[in-house]
């Protein structure tokens, strides 16, 4: 059947839908269009409203639930006073059923974008999700996954109240409790304030500190009674925490501010190596500290990392430790590693310190390269500003950490990663999508898929996170 000429977004429908697939979208099928559908469970027969109508698709969001899947709960959002916030695409989902459905959706990105099959991908518990879990089975269905973002942003509306955007809207709706954040986040309390002026707060948790970054709307001063207020509440927690400000204010050419880094795991994944505005630290340091602890074959590994307030560092309380565990066994015998986009150091040192070898770390943000140098000082490492997707040869290594943003290598980067000498590849990605993309140029390149492993590193929302080897 040809496509209704008339349907148009508003519209409701009744769907069934059929398998899940990405970004937490559910697949139905109506008058001759494929639909993906939000808040829905595959086996769910929902109403629907039409969001958007194309020729051949059309996108839709759940307003009634007719025939509800065994694995639905409670929509979680509306305990948290966040009814309607986008971002937590599985809050009416049973955590591991949840997980399940995301193995599915990249089951099938990793077949249709990088002919991947037969890989029996499974996307494991985070420890403390896990835990959580076998603690009280009850859990699943409540609060396990609920707090473990330990860098969360606030959106403040043009009045001053902080709150979360509305799903695929720039509206901000307040929100009686910080959703999925650690607790420290939401014992703050800065959702409860008036901070007029603002446009979006960036609240960073970590080992023993953490920052809040006040981001000001274009032409806005700062409000001394705004910063007053957050200094209280900063001032009324345990550790060391520092206040910083970021003015939308440009830096003239040849000043000394930076732009911030932005890699954004399960958001948009952009580096910002420019310089468009100017940080200023307010209280404290502007740096917070994080903690690494690995048990490895040579015994526990205990690590410090320092970095700048805004800088890149894993959001899941446990996603540090999980992740370089992952690479340190993976990297088992290397002789030399490369590792390309690497942030403040993490993967870098952690492999650098379990294995005893030399390593190199390529960036294209400048802070994050002093901060890696400092965590790596003690090492046999270096680390050195580089565009990654420009440089012409790698480094020699015979292997090679690979952490980029979202968006993937790209073709520059797997065309670089298949001239070099390199014998085996550890990729990191957080997007299944770009990974089978880039998976497919390595394949092509002359490389194979030697194992993926999923990791539940963003509960309840539509990411995972992946670790896979790849050889030749």
């Amino acid at each position: 059947m040809s496509p209704a000429a008339e349907a148009v977004a508003g519209d409701a429908v009744e769907l069934t839908v059929d398998k899940q697939v990405g970004e937490g979208y559910g697949l139905a099928r109506h008058e001759g269009r494929v639909v993906f559908v939000s808040g829905a469970i595959p086996g769910e027969r929902v109403r629907a409203e039409l969001t958007q109508v194309k020729k051949r698709l059309a996108y839709a969001r759940t307003t009634d639930v007719l025939q509800p899947s065994p694995h639905r709960v409670a929509d979680r959002r509306l305990s948290w006073g966040a009814a309607g916030i986008g971002g937590i695409e599985f809050a009416h989902v049973e955590l591991p059923h949840s997980r399940e459905l995301k193995a599915e959706a990249a089951a099938e990105q990793l077949s249709r974008l990088g002919g991947i099959e037969g890989t029996g991908l499974r996307i494991a518990a985070a420890p403390s999700e896990h835990a959580a879990e076998a603690a009280d089975p009850g859990a699943a269905a409540t609060t396990a996954g609920t707090a473990w973002r330990t860098r969360v942003q606030l959106a403040v509306d043009a009045d001053g109240a902080p709150g979360m955007r509305a799903a695929g809207s720039h509206v901000v709706i307040p929100v009686d409790t910080v959703p999925l954040a650690v607790p420290v986040l939401d014992d703050l309390g800065l959702h409860t304030l008036g901070l007029p002026g603002l446009e979006r707060i960036e609240l960073t948790a970590s080992h023993a500190s953490g920052a809040v970054v006040l981001h000001t709307r274009p032409g806005a001063e700062l409000d001394p009674h705004a910063v007053e207020s957050v200094a209280v509440r900063l001032g009324e927690q345990d550790g060391q925490w520092s206040l910083l400000h970021r003015s939308s204010q440009p830096v003239r050419r040849g000043g000394r501010g930076t732009g911030p880094e932005v890699r954004n795991r399960g958001g948009s994944a952009v580096r910002n190596r420019g310089g468009s505005s100017r940080l200023e630290v307010l209280v404290g340091t502007g740096e917070v500290t994080e903690r690494l602890h690995l048990d490895t074959p040579g015994g526990p590994l205990d690590r410090d990392f320092r970095l700048r307030a805004d800088g890149f560092w894993q959001v899941h309380v446990d996603a540090a430790a999980v992740l370089a565990g992952a690479v340190v066994e993976a990297a088992t015998g290397a002789k030399r590693v490369l590792d390309l986009y690497c942030g403040a150091g993490l993967l870098a040192c952690a492999v650098g310190a379990a294995h005893e070898v030399p390593v190199t770390g390529l960036e294209g943000a400048g802070e994050a390269i002093a901060a890696a140098r400092a965590n790596g000082a003690d090492l046999d490492a270096e680390f050195a500003i580089a565009r990654i997707d420009r440089l012409s040869e790698l480094p020699a290594a015979d292997v090679i950490i690979l952490d980029p943003p979202r968006a993937g290598a790209g073709p520059a980067v797997t065309d670089a990663l298949t001239a070099s000498d390199a014998e085996r590849i550890i990729y990191v990605s957080c997007d299944a999508g770009t990974f089978a993309r880039d998976a497919r140029a390595l394949a092509d390149g002359g490389f194979t898929l030697a194992s993926c492993r999923g990791l539940d590193l963003f509960p309840l929302t539509a990411h995972a996170e992946f670790v896979s080897v790849f050889t030749r």
